[in-house]
């Protein structure tokens, strides 16, 4: 018995053919056992013969061992006869097998109906096999044996029939192949040339081995060859049949020569030195086999990279690139797909959610069963041809679904619950193109792992649309209250200067001091909906609307609006306006960023009463400067690096940590920043840091500006001689006509003969002759005098006496300084304040905005000013009104349910020509403001106050200058 095992073993090459045999019948009844259960996709008339085929293989590698074990010598000459007969007649069914096999994939077109002839030439080819090899003395007449695998076969008269059959068989069988490659099918085309590829290289061993090497050579040593390569040939054949997706040959190539070179490294060594016959060989094995456990990972991960390199340059495979994207989706999913599509070379791929609704996306869905991991067009289509007819209009329905969403592949994406939340749909630029398996690999591991992101955005824009909805919805309510106070001021207190007269009683002031508090909430709530939805929009802060605002008026003008708790908590803030300057941003985010850090720094007045707030400006080359300094409680040093962060929070019970984040966020969008500096219980400084800017030349601009407007305007200067002098000559240089002189009487008498467009007077002059300022608004001099605006300023810069709007209209400041005045007029230029008084009564304005409480606001305000006001409550409906009747300017609102105002405003062009049309919206993304400038002439931005109203509409309809620029249809951008 020990000599029978030691025969058996003692050849390595009777081992290897015998594991090859077991791994090819192995793989035969794999495909035994799908065609037993019927599975889904496995078709019985192809995969049948191929099974077969498979088996009659491993039994003829089977054979081709026994002559390369002990066996050929131990059991002697008849049965080496015997097993010649047998590897014969089991390589002849093979190889009839193989070609029944090519038959039924040809014939695939037909429903796998093969022709007569065919199975003719098929059932010939089986008996010429069984009765050439059966019957003693016909095909092999004898074996000489001389030593393991060391034979020679005697042939009998009928071989050369036999091995006739064989080669006409392999032939066909190739013919067949190749025929078939030829198919509509992509995926035929690509399973054929495995098929292809795999019978090449057996008929070519077979060739040399089995004929050329034994006729000329008569050596019979090689044989075992082609038996040992059939395995190659089954698995590729096998491999095109069960799989629809392959992988490239260059990726083939790069994972097979870098294994191969990786095990070299570890087995060329051990090789060398075990035939140098080394002592203690056992333990060199196990020394080295813990080596090569330790460094194989590592060896091959580098060995891999430089043969991955070779192949693919410096692009890297497929799958690396591919996964490589998994960090973009952390910050933006749109943006990662677009570089994915350029990896994958795709004309067209997105990333659709998963709809509830969406009939399309439950039909993809349906199919994400069993194995099916993905959906790529061509292998439905190819299934198509091989399912059972049920099965078959499913997929045609997949299929057609696929082709009208001009996608080839669609790859479902799971949350942590492995529910599809979305769906990857692409397709390659060139139609001739298939999905690779290691592109599909590469985006299965890809969407593995970047899934969280996707769905955490999702979740994000959910969130962000609900936030915008309530933000918007919030919007509403707060402009009613909004349009009440205004109505509760204008019934009950008609206060046009700010404040009541001094006869007012306590209570009417105290309740009008509430009035004025629940304004300025409601314009601070308005103001931070509109930060909100800034930040919602996902675009960042945008700038097209920037300007250019004194630093020192804006900060004023917060200080008037903040709500301070009490008088005693104002009179606790100082402020410095030397150095004032100039920056370029947004008047309405900077009034955030200061209300922000005066809300911190008075929320610990109670508990500090000692503490107060100093804000001071500085200028230097390198930049300007906003100070705020409190003399609080202070910051610890741990905390102060992380007052920035996004919601983080200390102190205060109800923050969320959004206030500094979003204040850091605004400075940044205006070149500048924010930073901080403290003393724990001593105080806390922040620094609004800002890009210099150019005054001198800005201020050239400036005064190119005013001139536009006030070229060729007259005005009457009253005035004390010096700065009378000075101010006529700073207003002549603005190609102003200029009347000076220094009495009031005698300046109102030439307002009589010689009308002007304003009146400038020196406040002490205003002071002394009131009296005749009250005549001249009461009409007493004339119409043309009573409408006539009047300015004041004050050349010792004392403390203003207030007087109603209705007799000053506003204050030039910076007289003897010629940047300030220049900043000033033209501030009171682009307010309105040289408009004629009463010019806009009876104007025509027509407000088009879907929202009743903004059409109602915006009613408010302007018919109090004697404007006749009509609504539309949709573009359709404006365009209508426009059509019938005449309006001298319209208030449009942007975004209405079906026809909106850029489009609106269009058809409104085309009907009456240029009119002006003002945008009155909430929405100033860059997108919208392009359009904005494109077709309309201005720009409000809800929530608007009177003031800023009346000023645009002052500009459009009533300054000549404005209005011929209307009439080119030259979109302003000042605001």
């Amino acid at each position: 018995m020990h000599e029978f095992i030691q025969a058996i073993s003692n050849n390595y090459i009777a081992i290897f053919l015998v594991a090859i045999a077991g791994i090819v019948a192995i793989w035969a009844t794999n495909f035994a056992r799908a065609l037993a259960k019927n599975r889904s996709g496995i078709t019985r008339p192809l995969y049948r013969p191929y099974t077969l085929y498979t088996m009659f293989i491993s039994a003829w590698i089977l054979s081709n061992a026994y002559f390369q074990s002990g066996l050929l010598v131990y059991l002697g000459e008849p049965a080496a006869t015997i097993m010649a007969l047998a590897a014969n007649m089991f390589s002849g069914l093979a190889f009839a097998f193989a070609y029944l096999f090519s038959c039924r994939l040809v014939s695939e077109r037909e429903g796998f109906q093969i022709k007569r002839w065919y199975w003719l030439f098929f059932q010939a080819t089986c008996l010429i096999t069984l009765v050439t090899n059966l019957i003693p003395g016909l095909n092999v007449v004898s074996v000489d044996v001389y030593d393991i695998g060391n034979f020679v076969i005697r042939f009998g008269p009928t071989s050369g029939l036999f091995f006739g059959i064989l080669i006409l068989l392999i032939i066909m069988t190739l013919t067949n192949f190749v025929l078939s490659s030829r198919s509509k099918l992509k995926l035929q085309q690509i399973k054929a040339k495995y098929m292809v590829l795999g019978m090449v290289a057996f008929i070519v061993s077979t060739f040399m081995a089995h004929f050329l090497i034994p006729v000329v050579f008569n050596d019979f040593s090689v044989v075992w060859v082609p038996p040992a390569l059939s395995i190659i040939e089954a698995l590729l054949v096998g491999y095109a049949l069960l799989h629809n997706r392959f992988y490239s040959s260059r990726y083939i190539a790069m994972i097979s020569v870098s294994f191969m070179l990786n095990a070299a490294l570890y087995i060329v060594p051990i090789s060398l030195l075990t035939t140098r016959h080394f002592q203690m060989e056992s333990m060199l094995f196990v020394v080295w086999t813990v080596v090569t456990g330790m460094y194989w990972n590592r060896s091959h991960k580098f060995i891999r990279a430089q043969v991955n390199r070779l192949f693919y340059k410096e692009k890297g495979n497929p799958v690396e690139n591919i996964c490589n994207l998994i960090g973009e989706f952390r910050y933006s999913t749109d943006d990662a797909v677009v570089q994915l599509n350029e990896v994958l070379k795709a004309k067209f791929g997105r990333i659709q959610k998963v709809g509830n609704n969406s009939e399309e996306n439950n039909l993809f869905l349906s199919c994400f069963h069993g194995d099916r991991s993905v959906l790529v067009k061509e292998e439905l289509e190819y299934e198509i041809k091989h399912e059972d007819p049920e099965v078959q209009e499913e997929l045609r329905d997949v299929t057609r679904a696929m082709v009208n969403a001009g996608t080839s592949l669609v790859l479902p994406i799971t949350n942590e619950k492995n529910e599809v939340t979305h769906l990857y749909m692409v397709s390659k630029e060139k139609e001739n193109d298939l999905f690779s398996s290691e592109e599909i690999m590469g985006l299965q591991r890809l969407f593995d792992e970047a899934n969280r992101f996707i769905v955490t955005e999702d979740k994000v824009r959910k969130s962000q649309v609900l936030a915008g909805s309530i933000a918007h919805e919030i919007r509403n309510p707060l402009t009613k209250i909004k349009y009440h106070f205004e109505r509760i001021d204008a019934d009950m207190f008609g206060v046009e200067n700010g404040s009541l007269a001094p006869f007012a009683s306590q209570d009417m002031k105290k309740l009008y001091q509430e009035l004025s508090e629940g304004k300025k909430a409601v314009q601070l709530g308005t103001r931070f909906i509109d930060a909100i939805l800034d930040e919602l929009r996902g675009d960042g802060i945008s700038t097209s609307l920037f300007s250019y605002y004194s630093v020192g008026d804006l900060t004023s003008q917060a200080l008037k609006d903040f709500s301070f708790y009490s008088e005693d908590h104002r009179n606790r803030i100082d402020l410095n306006l030397e150095e004032d300057f100039f920056f370029h941003g947004s008047d309405t985010l900077y009034s955030f960023v200061l209300l922000n850090l005066l809300k911190n720094a008075v929320y610990y007045f109670d508990r500090y009463p000692e503490s107060r707030v100093r804000i001071h400006f500085t200028q230097a080359a390198e930049g300007n400067a906003v100070h705020l300094i409190d003399t609080g409680p202070g910051i610890p040093a741990t905390q102060v690096t992380h007052i920035f962060d996004e919601f983080y929070t200390s102190g205060k019970k109800q923050g969320n940590g959004l206030g500094l984040s979003y204040c850091k966020r605004v400075m940044e969008s205006f070149g500048g920043s924010i930073r901080c500096h403290s003393v724990e219980g001593e105080f806390t400084e922040f620094v609004l840091t800002f890009p210099s800017v150019d005054q001198e030349e800005q201020d050239e601009e400036t005064q190119g500006r005013i001139k536009q407007y006030v070229a060729g305007k007259s005005c009457l200067v009253v005035a004390q001689p010096e700065s009378g002098s000075w101010l006529s000559k700073e207003l002549g240089a603005l190609d102003i006509k200029v009347c000076f002189t220094n009495d009031v009487e005698t300046g109102f008498t030439h307002e009589l003969n010689h009308p002007v467009d304003f009146i400038v007077l020196e406040q002490s002059e205003l002071n002394r002759d009131i009296g005749l300022v009250k005549a001249l608004r009461a009409g007493d001099l004339g119409h043309h005098a009573q409408v006539t605006p009047v300015l004041v300023f004050d050349a010792k810069d004392s403390e203003p006496t207030e007087f109603s709007e209705h007799l000053v209209q506003g204050e030039i400041e910076g007289v003897f300084d010629k940047l300030t005045f220049l900043r000033s007029f033209d501030n009171l230029i682009d307010e309105g304040k040289l408009a004629k008084l009463g010019s806009l009564i009876g104007k025509r304005v027509l407000v088009v905005d879907d929202m009743q409480v903004n059409r109602m606001l915006v009613k408010a305000y302007l018919t109090s000013e004697g404007i006749t006001v009509d609504e539309a409550s949709s573009g359709d409906e404006a365009i209508q009104k426009v059509a019938n009747e005449n309006f001298d300017l319209i208030l449009m609102d942007i975004h209405m349910p079906g026809r909106n105002g850029i489009d609106t405003t269009h058809e409104i062009r085309r009907l009456v020509g240029p009119i002006p049309v003002i945008a009155l919206s909430g929405e100033y993304s860059e997108e919208v403001t392009l359009a904005i400038r494109e077709i309309m002439q201005d720009h409000l931005v809800k929530p608007i106050t009177k003031q800023q109203l009346l000023k645009t509409l002052t500009k459009w309809l009533v300054d000549s200058f404005v209005s011929s620029k209307s009439m080119q249809n030259e979109p302003d951008t000042k605001h």
